[in-house]
């Protein structure tokens, strides 16, 4: 059934028809003549003069009626011509009655084809001569019916006036009444009705992080539908053309959601609406992350705070009649960044009375957003996998408590005002290779809930202007919307510092490179991991800006006795020689060379088919030594008597232990031991440090005495911090007493008078004027 409007259209349409068949058939008396054949019916067709074959003279009726209609709405919106309306109308009856296409097709002459042609058109509407002119011009490619896509023309070559047309799919349900008409080819539809104030403009663009589409039902009054436009660029066109024709025929506000598009279909698209509603009328909006470079009024949707995902969760939970309480909605909020929709679908896959286990399991599903240039982990492993010193323990659960209750406590104290916390945390792990620094960012990533993404440094920077900064925000912004943590390792690579005085294009491009990471991070609403093994590699202008700075200390004899614990699993048979506590004094040996090594053990005394014992470690680090380039002894017999590398070897280690135990009683930070020259390569990165240089070697004795003498030094940014630290290790060798070295007695001295010319040629050996030390000699007897 049709309504009202369209019935007095359509009997308006059959006065017409009958009226053409009237003059269609006085033409075919004039020219079928004395009705003869052959030569003389061709002589009959060209007899009649083209005056006598032209239809009386007088305007025929309108076919549009008066009213609110569908189509009159169309006419309005696009300013169309009664005339065009008329097109409409005639090519829209074939989709009505099935009789007008067989009444087309004989005033069409060509009973093959059903389908309405440019000469029934013409037929109906077109026989005065200015009537034609303008159906010619409306009918044409670049008409305004044809260029809005109401008309399509249907490809191929025809006659004249012979091609085929055709109404759009969704004109003609709009036509026929249907409230959603729709959108063919979108990858999603959606209809609601806006909560706003009327009269914002038609034509305008929606970015940045927030819910885009929330954001534009609170602008306007109309009905809303979004389109998700597919990513091809060739259909992707059409979908927006196909939109943007159902916003004008329902008088919705049409939101094209380009957030899936690559650069070259985002191009089109807006090029196409962007003609469409300057030239012929209606509009549409367009929702993108990114500002569009196009002449329409732009609307920045800021992503929802903590409280707004929290109330969103507590406002689904009562519509739905499910009791949420108040600490599990915040708990939700802050784990998952899910806007209004995000939650109504959390909801939606939910059971009828989920409990907090069943919605957080489900929204984690919405946190697997793709983070270009990144490689996800799904944490598994935690804090119990990891052995820590309890600085380091400490500031990892500082940095966890920070990103678990940020939101919560910056409403309930009001600290947005001072403190900017809708951000963050950015954390900082240094330490050298090995000491745990990616396991730890799986481990904060696994009691956070949420998952890993580690950036590819190599796929990140690029080697164009600009490219860099955009992938950078690309990756962020993602990661925002995946709820990801954000894990830079080698961070030192991408945020390095600035040079001061640039001397070339590249130095100035590293500067501006810098400079804007600054102020991205900063902008980055997440928590992202930076880890480097040179500290002193990072700006200092950004050092300033991370939340948490962690530090991962080369582990000590004990915890290094932990972590063989740790990765020997259970199931393991040990021999009964096995001794972990000497192997981890006899070895300083990383977190993740030990990790190594230990794999090589287990897999050596299963190649062998017998419980593992000492000797298969021992072998295990002597490999891994060599694979890593360090010095690996030949296995020693038990009667094999120490050389003097390995007498000096255990003083060393002997010395470095017991300063490293004072240095660590006394302060907070890690105070790094180097041993060696104090060069600028082995200081970098190791401030404040406590140098280590063997600058003498004698054997007293014959071949079994050693006497070995050592310059100790202090290095910090700060001066007085150099001449405090030295007060300290001064002490700490005072009161130092050496243990036997392999059963020989060691002895340690403190040189209080020393030789000013020793001091100044070793000094001056390494660039420096002449540092305040302290110099000391250890002898074996």
């Amino acid at each position: 059934m049709v309504d009202d409007f369209l019935a007095d259209a359509l009997g308006r349409l059959d006065q017409r028809i009958l009226e053409v068949c009237d003059e269609e058939e006085r033409r075919a008396s004039r020219l079928a003549g004395g009705g003869g054949r052959g030569w003389a019916a061709v002589r009959d067709l060209v007899r009649p003069p083209v005056n006598d074959l032209a239809i009386p003279a007088g305007e025929p009726a309108e076919l549009v009626p008066d009213g609110s209609h569908v189509l009159r709405r169309i006419g309005r919106e696009l300013a169309l011509t009664e005339r065009q309306l008329e097109v409409i109308l005639v090519l829209l009856a074939a989709h009505v009655e099935p009789r007008y296409q067989s009444v087309y097709a004989v005033l069409q002459d060509d009973l093959r084809q059903p389908r309405p042609t440019e000469r029934v058109v013409h037929a109906l509407l077109g026989r005065h001569p200015d009537r034609s002119r303008a159906l010619a011009d409306a009918l044409s490619a670049g008409g305004r019916l044809v260029r809005s896509g109401l008309v399509r023309r249907l490809p191929g070559l025809f006659a004249p006036l012979a091609r085929p047309l055709d109404l759009a799919d969704d004109v003609v349900a709009a036509l026929l009444g249907a409230p959603e008409p729709p959108v063919e080819g979108a990858t999603a539809q959606h209809w609601s009705v806006g909560t706003g104030a009327p009269g914002e403009p038609r034509w305008q663009v929606l970015f940045g992080p927030g819910d885009l589409a929330a954001a534009a039902r609170e602008r306007t009054d109309r009905r809303v539908v979004e389109i998700g436009v597919p990513p091809a660029p060739e259909t992707a066109v059409g979908v927006a053309t196909a939109a943007w024709r159902v916003g004008v025929a329902t008088d919705a506000c049409p939101l094209l959601d380009l957030s899936a598009l690559e650069q070259p279909a985002v191009d089109a698209v807006v090029r196409t609406v962007e003609e469409l509603v300057s030239g012929v009328g209606g509009g549409a909006w367009l929702l993108s992350r990114e500002a569009i470079p196009v002449a329409a009024p732009h609307v920045e949707a800021a992503s929802p705070t903590w409280a707004g995902r929290r109330d969103a969760w507590t406002a689904e939970a009562a519509l739905r009649g499910i009791a949420l309480a108040a600490p599990d909605a915040a708990e939700l909020a802050t784990r998952h960044r899910l806007d209004a929709r995000g939650v109504r679908q959390v909801f939606g896959l939910a059971p009828p009375t989920p409990t907090l286990a069943d919605l957080d399991r489900i929204a984690a599903g919405f946190g697997l957003e793709h983070v270009r240039l990144s490689q996800r982990t799904v944490p598994i492993r935690g804090f119990d996998d990891l052995v820590l010193r309890e600085t380091t323990r400490e500031a990892l659960d500082r940095l966890v408590h920070y990103a678990r209750h940020r939101d919560r406590i910056a409403e309930e104290l009001d600290l947005e005002r001072r403190f900017r916390l809708q951000r963050g945390p950015v954390a900082l792990f240094s330490g050298l290779s090995g000491t745990g620094k990616t396991l730890a960012a799986e481990a904060v990533a696994a009691t956070l809930g949420r998952p890993l993404h580690t950036v590819d440094l190599a796929q990140l920077v690029s080697k164009y202007i600009g490219e860099t900064e955009k992938h950078v925000d690309e990756v962020m912004t993602q990661a925002e919307r995946a709820s990801a943590v954000l894990f830079f390792d080698e961070a030192d690579a991408l945020f390095s510092n600035r040079v001061e005085k640039a001397s070339n294009a590249g130095e100035h491009f590293a500067n501006m490179l810098v400079g804007y990471l600054l102020q991205r991070i900063e902008l980055h609403d997440g928590t992202t991991i930076l880890a480097t093994n040179l500290r002193g590699g990072i700006d200092e202008a950004f050092l300033r800006r991370f939340q948490v700075r962690v530090e991962f200390p080369f582990p000590e004899a004990d915890e290094r006795e932990r972590i063989w614990r740790l990765l020997l699993p259970d199931r393991l048979t040990l021999a009964d020689d096995v001794d972990l506590g000497r192997l981890a004094k006899a070895h300083r040996l990383a977190g993740g060379d030990i990790r190594n090594a230990a794999l090589k053990a287990v897999f050596a005394a299963h190649r062998r088919g017998a419980p593992l014992c000492q000797d298969d470690l021992e072998r295990a680090i002597a490999v891994e030594l060599l694979e890593l380039g360090r010095l690996s002894r030949h296995p020693r017999g038990t009667d094999g008597q120490p050389d003097r590398g390995e007498l000096l070897r255990a003083v060393l280690d002997d010395l470095h232990d017991q300063l490293d135990a004072c240095l660590r009683g006394r302060f907070l930070k890690q105070i790094h031991l180097v041993h060696g020259s104090p060069t600028d390569e082995r200081l970098a990165g190791k401030r404040p440090a406590v140098s280590i240089a063997l600058f003498r070697l004698a054997a007293r004795r014959g071949a079994d005495g050693l006497r070995a003498g050592f310059i100790v030094s202090a290095w910090s940014h700060l001066a007085e911090e150099e001449t405090e630290l030295l007060g300290v290790v001064h002490e700490a060798l005072g009161g130092m007493a050496l243990a036997p070295v392999h059963g020989r007695v060691a002895r340690l001295r403190v040189q209080e008078s020393h030789d000013f010319d020793l001091l100044h040629r070793f000094w001056s050996s390494h660039d420096h004027p002449v540092r305040a030390s302290v110099v000391v000699d250890a002898e074996i007897e």
